[in-house]
């Protein structure tokens, strides 16, 4: 049987966000550039894609990052380095929008999160220029959905769809135009039917990446799981539909089932690079979940996987790895702390607003 979770108060949630966030940003907010570095120890001429090399996407979850420190701590510095480094992603990229829809819609949600929080018309502008970008990623290879990349319409995956599904609720929610709720509703329906599996809830990475039509049900990502839970819960708050919140917490226990270690109930490590950031964005929608429901496993399998989190940073730089059960190897990617803060950040927020 396993132990129970003791009871963090606000106070020492607070403060875990508020170390591992300084953490972050003091190895690695690059004050030149105005962008996040992608490892520690930080070569320039050394990354992984060249045609990316501050990576697009991994700077779109920083900014959600620094969203979070300020809903945290109130400190409108968080605000101001935010739009510095929107300004930055576009400079770096050559524009607003590339050619992964998923990563433009990872920006999208914390440029929307952003204006949310501070009414900068800059990140209004970007949510909806790069919405208007993303409805052309849908076509009707495989009976629909919104392609990963635009060289590759023919293949729809999980992570370019349910993120698609959060911000087309998310500017329903704000701006009122029913074709947002429409398209929300479409892109859930075919992930639905496509990438969740019926008997369990569990949600497959893609569809046809070979050109075969088949899906890539071996890979099993934490992330998949994260924004399914999120598409649906969004749906649910909008229509009151009792499915959306069933599939919800469906896609929650099976991700907790499948992926969970048994013992320890800690999230798998799933390596470096783009996958370091997978763990943090599931901590990030099952704490939704939590918060919409107070569903108490969820909570406790959040708070076993921060306990775990906690204590196996690196003592010297206060970093998180990409095993939330094991001190960090470095070089370390900046994915892998994000990953870190984003689970502090989450715990934080329960035990400041809960249900």
């Amino acid at each position: 049987m396993n132990a129970p979770i003791p009871t963090m108060t606000a106070t020492t949630a607070s403060t875990r966000a508020q170390q591992a966030f300084d953490a972050l940003l003091s190895h690695y907010w690059n004050e030149e550039q105005g962008l996040f570095n992608v490892r520690i120890p930080f070569v320039p001429a050394q990354h992984d894609l060249p045609s990316d090399p501050f990576h697009y996407w991994w700077q779109a979850h920083a900014l959600d990052s620094l969203v979070d420190a300020f809903l945290r701590g109130g400190d409108p510095l968080h605000l101001q380095r935010a739009a510095r480094l929107l300004d930055s992603i576009m400079r770096h990229n050559g524009s607003l929008t590339n050619d992964y829809y998923d990563d433009m819609e990872w920006l999208a949600l914390a440029a929307l999160r952003a204006w949310d929080a501070s009414q900068n018309p800059v990140f209004k502008h970007a949510a909806l220029a790069l919405w208007t970008d993303i409805q052309g990623g849908w076509n009707e290879h495989c009976g629909g959905g919104i392609a990963w990349r635009k060289p590759q319409v023919d293949y729809k995956n999980t992570p370019a769809n349910a993120p698609a599904v959060i911000l087309a609720a998310r500017l329903y929610t704000r701006f009122a135009d029913p074709a947002d709720l429409a398209w929300a509703r479409r892109i859930f329906a075919w992930v639905e039917t496509h990438l969740i599996d019926p008997e369990s809830g569990f949600v497959w990475d893609g569809l046809n990446r070979l050109g075969d039509g088949a899906i890539d049900r071996d890979w099993t990502f934490t992330y998949c799981q994260g924004v399914t839970v999120g598409a649906a819960l969004e749906l649910h708050a909008i229509t009151g539909e009792q499915e959306y919140l069933a599939a919800a917490h469906r896609t929650a226990l099976a991700a907790r089932v499948q992926l969970a270690n048994s013992v320890t109930r800690v999230m798998p490590d799933e390596g470096s690079g783009d996958a370091g950031l997978f763990k943090g964005i599931l901590a990030r929608y099952l704490a939704q979940l939590v918060h919409v429901t107070g569903d108490e496993p969820t909570r406790h399998w959040l708070q076993a996987n921060a306990d775990a989190a906690w204590h196996h940073r690196d003592p010297a730089s206060g970093l998180s790895g990409t095993s939330w059960q094991v001190t960090p190897h470095f070089p370390l990617d900046l994915t892998a702390a994000l990953s870190g803060v984003m689970l502090f950040e989450q715990i934080a927020a329960l035990e400041r607003e809960p249900l």
